[in-house]
């Protein structure tokens, strides 16, 4: 999907609604002080937004006061405002990442192993040429299984990182240095690759069409319904 990046939804530019729904997309559920703050909106102004976004079908009610991002919500949180490219533009693009995703699990620099792959989006359509980009999700895990080892490896690498002149904006990204490297490294400052965690866009990204390219393929798990207990009936008789 593309959007108009000088396109307005309720008055706030596309852009920047697709930057706040990529981050509430990620909460079970949101009230209007929550989005408020996200968007960086003065408190009491975010109900007209909510209304537009509510509109555009992007949002639904989510019980009393509360909200939720819907799928055509996370479609448009995932949406670029990049030009189009060409469909071999795309696949020269994708063999240039899956070549990166082999230097990353076999590299014992790297200290992360991308263990699932998957592709996503209009590049799974053949009749489209034109393609907005490549939609990927890559899963991450530490190539260290014991946790105070993996640990102190990160801790190295992150002090290494930081003597070459690496900033750290906050400790969650100094405690998933071994993440953030390998990522960043994967979508190789690519305009063409958009790049998404797929441990945590999972339920998105097996709600669409997909193709697992590494790694097991999984599928979303079918909602289990408890069936009430029977009602017991007194035996006749019974004084209790």
């Amino acid at each position: 999907m593309r959007i108009d990046p000088n396109g307005t939804i309720g008055g706030s530019p596309a852009l920047a609604v697709r930057k706040m729904l990529r981050y509430l997309r990620g909460w079970d559920r949101w009230k209007v002080a929550d989005l408020e703050a996200v968007a960086a909106l003065a408190p009491g102004t975010g109900d007209a937004l909510v209304k537009a976004l509510r509109t555009e079908g992007l949002i639904e009610a989510f019980g009393k006061g509360a909200w939720a991002v819907t799928q055509a919500g996370r479609t448009f949180s995932a949406a670029t405002a990049a030009k189009p490219v060409t469909r071999a533009t795309a696949e020269r693009a994708l063999a240039e990442f899956l070549e990166r995703v082999t230097q990353v699990n076999e590299d014992p620099y790297f200290l992360a192993n991308a263990t699932r792959v998957v592709l996503f989006g209009s590049m799974l359509k053949p009749e489209v040429e034109r393609l907005s980009d490549v939609d990927l999700a890559v899963q991450l895990v530490s190539k260290e299984v014991d946790f105070d080892r993996a640990r102190l490896k990160n801790q190295q690498r992150a002090e290494e990182l930081a003597d070459q002149g690496r900033g750290f904006r906050n400790f969650l990204e100094w405690e998933g240095c071994w993440y953030f490297e390998a990522f960043r490294y994967l979508k190789g400052r690519s305009r063409v690759i958009s790049l998404a965690d797929y441990s945590v866009e999972k339920t998105f990204v097996l709600a669409v069409p997909h193709r697992f390219l590494i790694g097991e393929p999984e599928q979303i798990a079918a909602p289990t319904t408890t069936r009430p207990a029977p009602r017991l009936r007194r035996p006749r008789g019974c004084r209790f």
